[in-house]
């Protein structure tokens, strides 16, 4: 009987060895996903970060578009192909300056022949 009672404890302390390795692989696992998560967060967690301000670079655009104009209108007349070409082109940097959501100078630019009108579509 002395024999039995020395597999059972050796089961008792079996299963309390199996018990306490279990716990510590939980643990384990438990720190390295925690470290593994907290090091994802660094890597690809960014602070918020304002957009870049596009108001200088509409400008400078607009302003490029405008001297575009005012020299193919002295070199073509107003109502050239260059004209209307350059004005078109200066609409589309208009909505590029729309879809960097930044303002410009529309006193400045939104003026005479640099503002196509559908209005004027329509006569021609």
């Amino acid at each position: 009987m002395a024999s039995t009672k020395k597999g059972h404890g050796s089961r008792a302390e079996t299963s309390l060895t199996e018990a306490v390795m279990t716990s510590n692989k939980l643990w384990s696992r438990m720190v390295l996903t925690s470290a593994l998560a907290g090091g994802l967060v660094f890597a690809f967690g960014s602070t918020a970060r304002a957009d870049k301000d596009w108001k200088e670079d509409c400008h400078r655009r607009l302003e490029a578009d405008r001297a575009r104009i005012d020299h193919d209108i002295s070199r073509h007349g107003e109502h050239s192909r260059q004209v209307d070409n350059d004005v078109a082109r200066m609409d589309a940097t208009r909505q590029w300056c729309r879809d960097h959501k930044s303002d410009w100078d529309h006193d400045h630019f939104d003026i005479g022949i640099y503002f196509r009108h559908h209005d004027d579509d329509d006569k021609r």
